[in-house]
């Protein structure tokens, strides 16, 4: 493993944004792995809030369930730092949030204002209270994190991520229409790129990606020689 030593004076947070399936996860996890930093995919605390307005019966129009459960997720929501697996006290909810039901609710609810409020301090303190972090989600470059010393933007065609999503539905023993899986992306890549509040756009200082033809490490590879070249890792030890 190389292991990545960086200033103490640099914030350390590397940011990851991206439409569903560009495979911003995926290089998220294995960047945070290579530099010895955790990895928080903080769109997982969207998807673990629109299960539990689903689980309640409720949704965003019951602003005193989105006070409470915002309360709650800010107590109880957790993410192991290396595999990425949620929590939402002692239950596991990792596959539970990745369903593609979830996943579209969460897009939806994602496009309230006030939930984008409320969860802001959430996502920042589940970053901030660790000593280097790669996170990944569609406004951490724009609005979690503006300052961070390297955004990336990373993208892929519809198809390609239509590909990887029933990929990994498969390994779930789900097996969902590929057609219908590219309709619901650009369908929510249309509500993403034009709700009101923290559209996903790329920074206006984010370096681009296209991740359409590159497997996962070359994606890592080249963001480590982005992190070398900025002096966010001005100095490396092998072992």
């Amino acid at each position: 493993m190389t292991v990545f030593v960086t200033s103490e004076e640099t914030l350390k947070v590397i940011t990851i944004d991206g439409p569903a399936g560009s495979g911003k996860s995926t290089v998220s996890r294995l960047l945070a792995h290579r530099l010895g930093w955790i990895y928080v995919t903080t769109g997982a605390i969207y998807r673990t809030l629109a299960l539990m307005l689903f689980e309640a019966g409720t949704g965003v129009q019951d602003r005193g369930s989105i006070e409470r459960f915002v309360a709650f997720l800010s107590e109880r929501y957790r993410q192991d730092p290396r595999s990425g697996r949620v929590f939402l006290g002692d239950r596991e909810i990792t596959h539970e949030i990745r369903t593609p039901f979830v996943s579209e609710q969460a897009s939806l609810v994602a496009q309230d204002e006030l939930v984008r409020r409320r969860l802001l301090p959430v996502q920042r303190k589940v970053v901030l209270d660790c000593n280097g972090a790669v996170v990944d989600g569609r406004d951490m470059g724009t609005v979690v994190f503006p300052d961070a010393p390297l955004k990336i933007f990373l993208t892929a065609s519809p198809e390609q991520r239509a590909q990887r999503r029933l990929d990994e539905l498969r390994a779930q023993n789900l097996e969902p229409s590929l057609d219908e899986l590219i309709r619901e992306i650009h369908a929510r890549d249309a509500r993403d790129a034009n709700r009101l509040v923290a559209p996903m756009r790329p920074a206006e200082d984010a370096v681009l990606l296209d991740s359409t033809e590159l497997e996962p490490n070359a994606v890592v590879r080249a963001v480590l020689r982005l992190c070398v070249d900025r002096g966010l890792v001005p100095g490396l030890e092998e072992s």
